[in-house]
């Protein structure tokens, strides 16, 4: 489940490779509806003389998670 919220845009990159295709990448972050997970979102656009191609990938994990290995990288380093 993804999340109507407005994403957190980590990455965004437009490129030209051989005077004709153009590649988009996006690195999105959202909480999921119900907060309960984190969504990290993929997303990808090729286009060339020949066509254009795009894919979309979601990574979650738990929120709960996610906080736990913070405040463990945090404590690891103080």
């Amino acid at each position: 489940m993804v999340s109507e919220q407005q994403p957190l845009i980590l990455e965004q990159r437009v490129s030209k490779h051989a005077d004709t295709d153009l590649h988009c990448h996006e690195v999105s972050l959202r909480l999921s509806d119900d907060q309960r997970h984190l969504i990290l979102s993929r997303y990808s656009e090729h286009y060339s003389p020949l066509g254009s191609q795009s894919a979309e990938r979601h990574y979650q994990v738990p929120t709960v998670d996610a906080l736990r290995w913070l405040v463990q990288r945090a404590e690891q380093s103080a």
